[in-house]
């Protein structure tokens, strides 16, 4: 059966390098942008290297903070609010 949920994932140029902190350090390798995510993000973007829906990263965040998927809901729509801004998740 095919789902009709639909899945996202990073685009290929991106690149996120984990640092001790538990962030990382994503490079863009098409824009030669770069930032600094927070443990929670990085945790997201190394998910985001498969197709995931938005209810798996929910599960990932929620497992990865010990919170309910209730409590997960919101920041995982807000980063891929800012992913889909900076360009860089796509639709398989």
């Amino acid at each position: 059966m095919i789902s009709d949920t639909p899945t996202i994932r990073l685009v290929g140029s991106l690149h996120p390098h984990s640092e001790p902190d538990g962030g990382a350090r994503v490079i863009d390798a098409t824009a030669f942008t770069a930032a600094h995510v927070n443990r929670a993000a990085r945790i997201l973007l190394e998910a985001l290297r498969e197709p995931r829906t938005e209810q798996d990263l929910v599960t990932v965040l929620a497992t990865a903070a010990d919170c309910s998927p209730a409590q997960a809901a919101a920041p995982v729509a807000r980063l891929l609010a800012d992913l889909t801004a900076y360009g860089w998740i796509e639709s398989p």
